[in-house]
């Protein structure tokens, strides 16, 4: 299949307002590397977004993901707690430069962050909303 065709099929499929970078739809990635369904090269200078600053598919993290799944895929936090949560708090906790307490939340999006830091800094102040 040709790029040219799976952008057809994307535009009939998904709307106008997810926009795309790139005319050409990846096949498969190695640390920076990303190639294409056509077997083009590229470099992933997008990262994933930012996500991936240990490369695509970094055997550390391909043998974590493979470990957690053994246990259980997903769950939220929130609904149903888990130990290596609690655990990578702690160790982010430890890491705060700051005298006294620290607490540590994890989110999914800048969105849900930002969300929640106003919450923090409303319930400290004591500021409504």
């Amino acid at each position: 299949m040709k790029s040219s065709e799976l952008n057809q099929r994307r535009q009939q499929a998904t709307p106008r307002g997810v926009g795309v970078m790139c005319n050409y739809f990846v096949e498969k990635a190695e640390n920076a590397t990303l190639w294409d369904i056509e077997g083009n090269e590229v470099i992933d200078f997008a990262a994933g977004i930012a996500v991936l600053n240990t490369g695509h598919r970094h055997p550390k993290v391909v043998a974590a993901v493979a470990e957690q799944l053994q246990a259980f895929t997903h769950t939220a936090y929130q609904i149903v707690p888990y130990e290596s949560y609690v655990s990578l708090a702690e160790r982010i906790n430890d890491l705060a430069p700051i005298d006294g307490p620290a607490k540590t939340a994890f989110f999914t999006t800048g969105a849900e962050a930002v969300e929640n830091a106003v919450k923090i800094a409303r319930a400290y102040t004591g500021r409504p909303g």
